[in-house]
């Protein structure tokens, strides 16, 4: 058995035992798009507007509090009880060692994906237009804010400590919904569009409505590559560019 799939066994162990994690990871991203979706449904069919909602709540709760929050915890426990220092003198590599706690997230986006878009379909939605782009939305997403929990953890002491640290990576990623993009100022547009959840949720959108304005008319699945171009883009500088930080001000040692 390799490194990588005994640290990956391990830490889906750890998941399975901690019943409340566990839960809050199944049921929170589902819950309120579930909502959303029941109410929402018109004749027994999901307007795309009722679909756009419900996976912008879905990719938040996701990204923001099952992959961020719970990595970001994750990651200042174990340097604070040392986990980390003494699997540097095992077989592990660094990257072995940091990927390890991500690997549930992972697992549980892809899982919680299909679930999502399963039930969007059972109660009448169209369809995704680019399912390409969903999963490109989705599964960098998830890589991003790893990346993103992991520069937050080198200045933050232990769990607790991340309740407060946290703050500012999740008040940008609210910036980047849609309530905020439609009340804030036409000229801040072009940098809202550079936030990490607002490249996501374009990227939802062209992938599954094929537009990134539900109001507006669908793109065909060849014609949404074109302003998908720019999400995409926007979600890789954002992994590369935490990544590049992350290798050299990462902590293994708790701080003083």
């Amino acid at each position: 058995m390799s490194t990588m799939t005994t640290l990956s066994r391990a830490e889906f162990t750890l998941l399975v035992r901690n019943r409340v994690l566990l839960f809050n990871a199944l049921v929170m991203p589902l819950l309120f798009p579930v909502v959303f979706l029941f109410i929402g449904r018109e004749d027994g069919a999901l307007p795309d507007a009722i679909v756009s909602s419900a996976l912008e709540v879905f990719a938040l709760f996701l990204l923001v509090f099952l992959v961020y929050y719970n990595l970001l915890s994750s990651y200042a426990t174990r340097r604070d009880e040392l986990v980390l220092k003494r699997l540097r003198t095992g077989e592990a590599t660094d990257n072995q060692i940091l990927l390890g706690p991500a690997v549930p997230s992972f697992a549980l986006t892809a899982l919680l994906t299909v679930v999502v878009a399963g039930i969007v379909l059972v109660l009448g939605g169209n369809l995704p237009v680019n399912p390409l782009l969903l999963v490109a939305a989705l599964g960098g997403g998830a890589a991003m804010f790893a990346a993103l929990a992991l520069i937050t953890s080198t200045f933050t002491r232990n769990a607790e400590a991340a309740q407060i640290t946290s703050l500012p990576i999740i008040l940008l990623a609210m910036a980047g919904t849609s309530f905020m993009r439609d009340i804030a100022p036409d000229s801040l547009a072009p940098v809202i569009d550079l936030t990490p959840i607002a490249a996501v949720l374009d990227l939802v959108n062209l992938g599954w409505i094929g537009t990134t304005d539900p109001t507006t008319d669908s793109l065909s699945f060849a014609e949404t590559f074109s302003p998908a171009l720019q999400p995409l883009l926007v979600i890789a500088a954002w992994i590369v560019g935490s990544i590049v930080i992350a290798k050299t001000h990462f902590r293994w040692e708790p701080r003083a």
